[in-house]
């Protein structure tokens, strides 16, 4: 649900990585590229945006068994607005959202922030939720508990981003998600197709979590899965 082609900061056309996660017995993948505020990360304007899920309709129509999801990682601004507008959310099959800027900020800012863009109507997935790389930055500072609740309020999925340098959510946060009864989606974060690979370290936090299949997002069968992404779409 989480993954980045060269339309933003990844090494693969979106064909090529589609081909990559097929060839590992996936029935479906979301392409998540970064929105315009993410410039570092090559951040797709509204028009590109366009342009990239007129890329995956197309895409769709060659393949069998197998669909992508045109999806983006929508920056959560500082307000705790996001990096497009409604119309451009609605034409998106999955809204996944971050925090990429503005660490700094206060507990109660923070979690204002993020709860704001959690309950946002067209919102799925809250991706990576504490921000940390690990060894290389902390977790910024943000009341878990109030994100949890105001994800489970609004019915979205939180991620166990599976990327060796984050884990986030980590195994007590996903825990207390799962009693909460909240869809966690395991993701890759891959840049690369290589990096697919990482799915096994988002596994091994869900385990640790106590999490069961039941508990995961993508695990559903493929129907199931984009009668859940639609229900939102509609209901937004």
């Amino acid at each position: 649900f989480q993954m980045q082609t060269s339309w933003s900061d990844g090494a693969h056309s979106l064909a090529d990585l589609a081909a990559g996660v097929r060839a590992k017995g996936y029935q479906y993948m979301g392409v998540t590229d970064h929105s315009k505020s993410a410039t570092v990360a090559g951040g797709m304007n509204q028009e590109q945006v366009l342009q990239m899920i007129a890329e995956v309709r197309a895409l769709n129509k060659t393949l069998k068994s197998f669909r992508v999801l045109a999806g983006c990682e929508v920056d959560i601004k500082g307000d705790g607005s996001l990096d497009f507008p409604d119309e451009i959310l609605r034409q998106l099959d999955l809204v996944l959202v971050s925090v990429h800027s503005r660490f700094k900020m206060s507990q109660e800012e923070m979690t204002a922030r993020i709860v704001r863009a959690v309950q946002h109507p067209l919102v799925h997935i809250l991706g990576h939720p504490t921000g940390r790389l690990i060894g290389e930055r902390a977790a910024y500072e943000v009341d878990m508990e109030a994100v949890l609740k105001a994800a489970q309020a609004a019915g979205t999925a939180i991620e166990i981003n599976a990327s060796p340098s984050r884990l986030d959510l980590n195994d007590l946060h996903a825990r207390r998600a799962k009693e909460l009864g909240i869809p966690i989606a395991i993701s890759t974060d891959a840049h690369t197709i290589g990096q697919l690979d990482y799915m096994r370290f988002g596994v091994s936090v869900a385990r640790r979590a106590w999490l069961t299949p039941e508990d995961v997002l993508n695990t559903l069968p493929a129907r199931q899965l984009y009668s859940w992404l639609e229900k939102k779409r509609v209901k937004g």
